[in-house]
């Protein structure tokens, strides 16, 4: 993905109770990544036990958290009315959290000399196939480090606040309700509009303004599940989606200075993006716009220097 793109952070929604047919749909799907989440969350909590350091004391782990995002995206750019690239991406991201100690006092939100080390655990890319067993030794792998991690912070945090004349009073965890909120999944679905040939169309308004030199428009189409899973029962699949149409408008002033303009249309889910002529109609302002500007005599700053300035045309539906 760009970094072009600006998505926001895809954030996990959660409803309490269980409906019934959320739990039909479950057992419908067949959704490895979920059993494996849950199978190796289960061998986790039973299983993982080490030595705290310079002691026999068996320490485990209090909280286990993981998360999971699958993220689909397409990008279709054109310029000028050609097709540039057209490019399908999937990604699953992994993030696996583990704190010792207890909610009082517990192995995050410390920073030692080697840094800030114990609260966001291990995190890494996982396959994308959805497969159960290469899932679950990804996770086994991640919950080994995180947890080790964990002690080893927990050991200097707990020598450092010793040290203190004065104990803080405030609890570094809190607890909560566990959560379920299982939505059925969706697959990523694009086949309901010709993506390539909009960008075609959309881009070659631009075509009226000669003195652009560079121009890119980008549709951006996205696609998400998300998964997170605690050990105190918190289960939740949640479904995003995300699209857009960029754009970046650059020319010279008679001058030589560069001027650039941009437009951008965004909506909740790919089906409901601007239309061509809707694009269309908002490149063709941004054009004329950036055409302004490049006509307009150049300003003097205080200290006499000419400079122009230019501003974003944003268009939200």
């Amino acid at each position: 993905m760009r970094t072009s793109l600006r998505m926001v952070a895809f954030l996990l929604a959660s409803a309490s109770g269980i409906l019934p047919a959320a739990l039909a749909q479950e057992r419908s799907d067949n959704d490895h990544t979920l059993q494996a989440m849950r199978d190796e969350m289960a061998r986790a909590k039973d299983r993982l036990e080490l030595k705290f350091p310079g002691t026999n004391e068996p320490v485990r782990p209090y909280y286990l958290e993981y998360r999971l995002l699958d993220l689909e995206v397409r990008e279709v750019v054109g310029q000028f009315g050609a097709l540039m690239s057209s490019t399908r991406t999937r990604n699953r991201f992994m993030n696996v959290q583990a704190r010792v100690g207890s909610f009082k006092q517990d192995s995050s939100n410390f920073v030692s000399d080697e840094g800030f080390r114990g609260f966001i655990g291990s995190t890494g890319s996982v396959g994308i196939d959805r497969d159960y067993d290469s899932l679950r030794q990804d996770l086994w792998i991640a919950t080994d480090q995180a947890f080790k991690e964990a002690v080893e912070t927990y050991s200097r945090k707990r020598a450092y606040l010793n040290s203190l004349a004065r104990q803080t009073d405030i609890d570094d965890f809190s607890k909560a309700a566990p959560v379920k909120n299982i939505e059925p999944l969706v697959t990523p679905d694009w086949s309901g509009r010709n993506w390539e040939q909009e960008v075609r169309e959309s881009s070659a308004a631009l075509r009226a303004f000669p003195e652009i030199q560079e121009s890119r428009v980008t549709y951006y189409l996205v696609y998400a599940t998300e998964y997170l899973l605690t050990s105190e029962g918190t289960e939740i699949r949640t479904n995003r989606s995300f699209a857009a149409v960029e754009a970046g408008l650059s020319t010279l002033a008679k001058d030589g200075m560069q001027l650039n303009h941009f437009y951008a249309s965004y909506a909740p889910k790919p089906a409901d993006l601007a239309s061509v002529d809707t694009v269309k109609k908002g490149l063709n302002v941004t054009g004329s716009e950036l055409m302004a500007l490049r006509a307009s005599p150049p300003a003097h700053s205080n200290r006499g220097r000419p400079h122009r300035s230019w501003r974003r045309c944003s268009v939200r539906l």
